[in-house]
């Protein structure tokens, strides 16, 4: 049972056919595919016990369901990367299984297991596919297209034949650089520390492949723009923008100073990076650099703020858990020590802070038709709550308090120190987008809440 567990505990499939049914069709599967597959649909699904009945709707604050992780790989490889959504799933990547459950129930809709330990994962999806990586042999290589709607493959292939793999696909011998994946415009592109590629998402059909000079990092983000960051020598930070099928004509090309420093991507649409130009550790200081996404000039920096509370905010993260971009508001919304700060996006000048509980740090989350949510954790003794302020302004519109039992106070808190919130479909979803340590660590927990 998880420590996330509560009051829930999903019930197991009802298995009742023969084992030696269930078995040969394991075989079968496996043989077919290289997955050991099934789905949960309909009548047959596995449908998480939550504190309130399913007949009745959960009240704004109160726990809608959980979900918690299963038998990991014993070495190593414990990355949770990937976590995407269709109009009704939310489905989540773990080590060695991807599983999709109903955003507002929590029923288990289906699930594969994986015959080699997950490795990489494209941050974002798209037309309900998103691809992973597992591992081949000893080599972060096998690529897997996933429709997100129902779980079957879309393609299985290889980057390349396992004896030109290398090194740098040796999670053993990769260093601090792992290969990285993104969807852009109808592709999928690999990079890694001395290579890229390119495949077509439709089926999987390789596009284009280069040789790079070996660096210490290689990351990429996609979306409306395919973004590349590699980071050679002491000195400087490469960023290009990708045309997927010529990789070695990029639509431009740009250097950052290192400074021993990072950059995420926040956002490529519009193009906001977060970049690290102080000496690291402990009281690392992290600017947010607006570029134009034509020419990848800088347009405007948001200096740093010693209020601000970033979180996660590096490299495979691809992202900072404690900002915001926003096209419509023209904005960034940066998180705080009891606050909220709003940057304006053209001026890189403050245009409002909300403040909170001073004691706690307070995450933009999402902007719903005009408002931020801004989600305030649960500790162990105080409930967590989200606060829906005006994007105009910044004067609270509406607050809704997070359920107060103890039991669900401390599973938030434990949640809310590891994981991206996402509000979806009337819930905050507390999802673990990283590594999970142990076998009782719950990777989904749901929480009712308004979208606006």
């Amino acid at each position: 049972m998880s420590s996330l567990g509560g009051n829930f505990t999903p019930r197991r499939p009802p298995w009742r056919r023969p084992a030696v049914l269930i078995g040969l069709v394991i075989v079968l599967l496996l043989a077919a595919g290289g997955w050991a597959l099934w789905s949960f649909l309909g009548a047959g699904s596995s449908k998480p016990k939550g504190p309130d009945d399913a007949a009745h709707a959960p009240a704004a604050g109160t726990v809608a369901w959980q979900a918690e992780a299963r038998v990991k790989p014993d070495e190593g490889m414990r990355e949770a990367l990937g976590t995407w959504f269709t109009s009704s799933l939310v489905v989540k990547a773990e080590p060695d299984v991807v599983t999709a459950y109903d955003i507002k129930s929590g029923e288990k809709k289906w699930s594969f297991l994986l015959t080699g330990t997950l490795c990489a994962a494209s941050r974002e999806s798209e037309g309900d596919v998103a691809v992973i990586a597992a591992m081949f042999g000893n080599h972060c290589m096998n690529l897997k297209a996933i429709d997100l709607r129902d779980g079957h493959r879309v393609w299985d292939e290889l980057l390349m034949e396992e004896k030109d793999a290398g090194d740098n696909l040796d999670p053993k011998k990769w260093g601090k650089s792992g290969p990285r994946l993104a969807l852009y415009d109808g592709h999928v592109y690999t990079t890694w520390k001395d290579g890229e590629q390119t495949r077509r998402l439709s089926d999987g059909k390789r596009v284009d492949q280069r040789k790079q000079d070996a660096c210490e990092w290689a990351d990429t983000t996609g979306g409306k723009r395919l973004i590349s960051i590699t980071y050679c020598g002491e000195s400087e930070i490469k960023l290009r923008s990708l045309d997927p099928a010529k990789l070695d004509k990029p639509k431009w090309s740009s250097s950052l100073k290192r400074n021993d420093g990072f950059v995420s991507v926040i956002s490529t649409d519009p193009l906001v990076l977060s970049q690290s130009p102080g000496k690291g550790g402990q009281d690392n200081r992290y600017d947010f650099v607006v570029l134009d996404p034509e020419t990848g000039k800088e347009k405007t920096r948001v200096v740093y703020n010693s209020y601000w509370r970033l979180g996660a905010c590096f490299l495979s993260t691809s992202g900072c858990t404690g900002a915001l971009a926003d096209k419509d508001s023209n904005s960034l919304y940066v998180a705080g020590q009891g606050v909220t700060m709003a940057y304006d996006l053209t001026t890189g000048k403050e245009r409002w802070t909300y403040k909170s509980d001073a004691n706690r740090v307070t995450v933009p989350t999402a902007v719903r038709d005009g408002k931020l949510a801004t989600y305030v954790p649960a500790t162990a003794e105080r409930r967590g709550r989200l606060d829906y302020v005006s994007t105009t302004d910044g004067k609270v519109a509406r607050v809704v308090e997070h359920s107060d039992r103890d039991e669900d106070r401390k599973n938030e808190s434990k949640m809310a120190k590891v994981t991206f919130p996402r509000l979806v479909n009337g819930r905050l979803l507390l999802v673990v987008d990283g590594g999970v340590a142990s076998d009782e660590d719950g990777v989904i927990l749901a929480i009712s809440a308004p979208d606006a």
